[in-house]
């Protein structure tokens, strides 16, 4: 018998060899451990700044002039937007890289439509982001075996309604913490999400009263960013 590292348990020495051999190196393990770290610092960052900057209202309850998005907000919208585009690239995944791809186009079309003083009541980069969030949310509706829908479509996939993508989507922020970022356990920043979401809705069914303003647009930015590392992280979940 040879000695081995696992306290009590004794190993003959030909399966310990063979065990060992098959076992990762301590450098990959502590590299492994440290990406995790930095993954989790980074998406604590964004939950802070998100929840500091995103500054919004429901829409019945809103008028863009109230709102001023500070440089510093844009700053960090853009940042975590591309961080998000890049975790999805990430996985390899087709579909997800594609939506990866409007994530980028919706970030410049936005930076673009938000510098143009002639655009004032619609901005093109906000309905791609809003249009890619909505990928996202579809993405987790069907990986998540707790979302069903006896409803599909001419080519048989499935239509989720709005309450099975907010559930599912608000499901997994709790799973992944994105509301815990206050003492209150982020009741204040899931009530952001609440009022976000409205806007949101009223997007994408193309509402009249729809608000496209630069505020809006940060916001969408942010939680394209958070849904993102969300789908980037229950991929890797499902795929080991």
């Amino acid at each position: 018998m040879s000695d081995n590292p696992v306290s009590g348990i004794e190993i003959p020495e030909a399966d310990y060899e063979s065990i060992a051999g098959s076992l990762p190196s301590q450098e990959t393990i502590d590299s492994a451990i440290d990406a995790i770290q930095k993954a989790k610092k980074r998406l604590e960052r964004a939950k802070k700044e998100a929840e500091k900057h995103i500054d919004i209202g429901p829409p019945w309850d809103y008028d863009p002039s109230d709102y001023s998005p500070s440089g510093e907000a844009y700053y960090h919208a853009f940042k975590w937007a591309h961080e998000g585009q890049l975790s999805l690239q990430e996985t390899g995944d087709s579909e997800l890289e594609t939506i990866a791809e409007r994530i980028e186009y919706g970030s410049e079309m936005f930076a673009e439509d938000s510098s143009d003083d002639e655009i004032r009541d619609f901005n093109s980069g906000i309905l791609a982001l809003i249009s890619a969030l909505d990928g996202l949310i579809i993405w987790l509706c069907e990986h998540d075996s707790n979302i069903t829908t006896n409803r599909t479509n001419a080519n048989g996939e499935d239509i989720y309604h709005s309450g099975h993508k907010k559930d599912a989507l608000e499901d997994w922020y709790d799973q992944y913490s994105i509301f815990g970022v206050e003492n209150d356990q982020g009741s204040a920043f899931k009530n952001k999400w609440s009022d976000f979401w409205q806007h949101r809705h009223r997007i994408m069914h193309g509402e009249p009263d729809a608000y496209y303003d630069d505020n809006v647009g940060v916001a969408t930015l942010f939680f394209v960013g958070l849904t993102a590392y969300v789908v980037k992280e229950r991929y890797e979940a499902l795929n080991p």
